[in-house]
């Protein structure tokens, strides 16, 4: 964050925090490399409690470049400590800790607002009791604090003047024009030395010419790593938790059978597919992701599409959130907290759906390798990897089209704020970047999903085991939605498995399975020929195959997504929309390809 006059949420949370004050000590930590950037929240810090620190972090890299920031200088400046340190080189770690630990009252030195601002704080100081200039700024960009305030009905008069006499970015360059006369004395950079690997990074991913090819390289990259190491891990899950089948049978057998097979071969039978088959993709996929991440690539990404999202009215963080999208969607539409704007969070809510999560990839994978790749080796994974990148592409663009489109009839009033510093190119620790990638990515989406597929698990069960006149509910389902699915290329079935799979989309293609087999319990498929030519007996083309992808990546979002957007938009009219948006344009496309091939 760059300011307590807060421009988006995370900012407006840490400023009514610090303006609570309670807490013991405030440590404003900056970046040495950059620290004009940070002066300003330092200033407005300082402002409010006297209980600071500040923490010159990233020296070293700041000494790399030739940029020489002087502590003491800034420490008489400022008349609060200020530590240098570098957490890479271990510099300054341990005494910015018997700083914090020193129990003695730092006095700041007064900063000298303009003189309009001056006015109001030495008319507002005496009614508030206090002698902080910044709470009297924070009482007049924020109403809220008013109830805090026994304020007589004259200072209301004043406040209330003052709130149309100064606007906020007065207020923001009475701070930017008191650090710069600091930052002339504290910082002097010399020829600053960039090192040649971010050189060259750099030129690569700031080039129009380059660096939407290399974005999509990366993209490629991941999904054939993904894609190619994936199917023997998910094979031996899927063959440990199936030889545990039996043995837990056998422990549980003092159940009822009515309850026992139920619990087995609906539940765990289904928490069994969803593990095998999440798992393996996503302890691939997030730390190769994480490690991108944490190179500094991503906000690269996002500068790059700035310009193209601007004209659909959001900005390049959307490209952010998107990124996570790829891994789960509720992470991608919890990630939108990210974005400055009501506007723009709800543009990257909605469409946050058409990048297909890890639970749509290996439905996708399957049906790729069995209808538009004729093998499974090396190269096989390649043209799966290609494929896959296209349809994300595609994905995208219907990104780019819809967000234009909700901008025009969505808080369209609102312009769009896109405040973006982009990282030094740093290599990441990648043992610790990918121990963090899977416990705090992989493992809390692996979670919620083994929540919802067990009892979704059972649900399917009873649909497949209760019958009417010898026909069981799966099937007249099944018969139900045959003529709608024949109008989008499909069948009943494939209609039937993705409503089905609205808690996991992983029991997609399991469920297929159980409903062509006429079966009472998902099965396994032994190979992707076998299940291939199950899916040819049952009628399936190319024209079938095209459209299931269609499907698969346009519809509704899982249960697990939708909760999610619920808590974030606190709307059931933004939910239904989430949800009615992608699935209208599914079916529409579908629709127009089943009736043009």
């Amino acid at each position: 964050m760059y300011s307590l006059i807060y421009q988006s949420p995370e900012e407006e949370v840490a400023s009514d925090f610090v303006f609570l004050e309670k807490y013991d000590l405030a440590i404003v930590v900056a970046d040495a490399t950059n620290l004009e950037r940070s002066m300003e929240i330092i200033l407005e810090v300082l402002d409010v409690t006297d209980h600071v620190i500040v923490c010159l972090n990233l020296i070293d890299e700041a000494r790399k470049r030739n940029i020489l920031v002087d502590p003491q200088e800034l420490m008489e400046k400022l008349q609060v400590p200020v530590i240098a340190t570098s957490v890479k080189e271990k510099i300054g770690l341990q005494e910015l800790i018997e700083t914090m630990n020193k129990e003695y009252i730092w006095h700041p030195k007064e900063i000298t607002h303009s003189p309009k601002i001056e006015r109001y704080c030495n008319y507002m100081l005496p009614k508030l009791s206090t002698s902080k200039k910044g709470v009297a700024i924070k009482l007049l960009l924020d109403d809220k604090l008013e109830k805090k305030y026994e304020l007589s009905s004259e200072t209301q008069k004043i406040l209330r003047f003052y709130r149309k006499y100064l606007t906020k970015m007065e207020i923001k360059e009475s701070y930017h024009d008191y650090a710069k006369t600091i930052n002339k004395d504290v910082i002097e950079r010399k020829k600053e030395q960039e090192k040649r690997e971010d050189k060259i990074w750099n030129t690569l991913f700031s080039n129009r010419w380059t660096s939407f090819p290399l974005m999509l390289l990366l993209l490629f990259g991941i999904l054939w790593l993904t894609i190619y190491f994936s199917n023997i891990p998910s094979e031996f899950l899927f063959e440990f938790f199936q030889s545990l089948e039996t043995p837990i049978y056998n422990l549980l057998s003092f159940l009822p059978s009515s309850l026992l097979d139920p619990l087995i071969y609906g539940g765990y039978r289904t928490l069994y597919w969803v593990v095998s088959v999440m798992l393996p993709p996503m302890l691939i996929f997030f730390p190769l992701f994480s490690l991108l991440e944490d190179y500094g690539l991503l906000p690269r990404i996002a500068f790059n599409l700035d310009a193209p999202f601007a004209k659909c009215g959001s900005c390049g963080k959307q490209s952010l959130t998107m990124c996570m999208g790829l891994g789960c969607n509720a992470v991608g539409v919890t990630g939108t907290r990210i974005m400055e704007s009501k506007k723009m969070r709800l543009l990257s809510i909605l469409t946050n759906v058409f990048m297909p999560c890890n639970g749509r990839f290996p439905a996708m994978i399957a049906i790729i390798g069995m209808f538009f790749v004729q093998n499974n080796t090396f190269l096989g994974s390649i043209y799966s990897a290609l494929i896959l990148s296209i349809i994300i592409l595609g994905g995208i663009l219907l990104t780019f089209l819809i967000t234009k489109i909700l901008s025009k009839v969505i808080l369209k009033k609102e312009e769009p704020l896109f405040i973006l510093e982009l990282p030094s190119f740093r290599r990441p620790k990648i043992l610790k970047t990918i121990y963090f990638a899977w416990k705090e990515k992989a493992l809390h989406v692996l979670v919620r999903a083994i929540i919802v597929s067990f009892p979704a698990g059972l649900f399917i069960y009873f649909l497949a085991n209760v019958s009417i006149e010898h026909i069981s509910l799966l099937n007249y389902l099944q018969n139900f939605l045959e003529p709608f699915g024949q109008c989008l290329g499909l069948d009943g079935a494939i209609i039937l498995a993705f409503i089905l799979g609205f808690p996991a989309n992983e029991i997609v293609i399991p469920m297929l399975l159980m409903i062509y087999s006429g079966g009472t319990m998902l099965v396994e498929y032994t190979s992707l020929e076998s299940l291939k030519q199950i899916f040819l007996i049952n009628g399936w083309t190319i024209l079938t195959a095209v459209n299931f992808l269609i499907l698969s990546l346009c519809h509704f979002p899982c249960a697990t997504t939708m909760l999610t957007i619920k808590k974030e938009t606190k709307s059931f009219g933004y939910t239904f929309l989430a949800f009615l948006l992608p699935t209208c344009l599914g079916i529409l496309l579908a629709f127009l390809v089943n009736l043009l091939f």
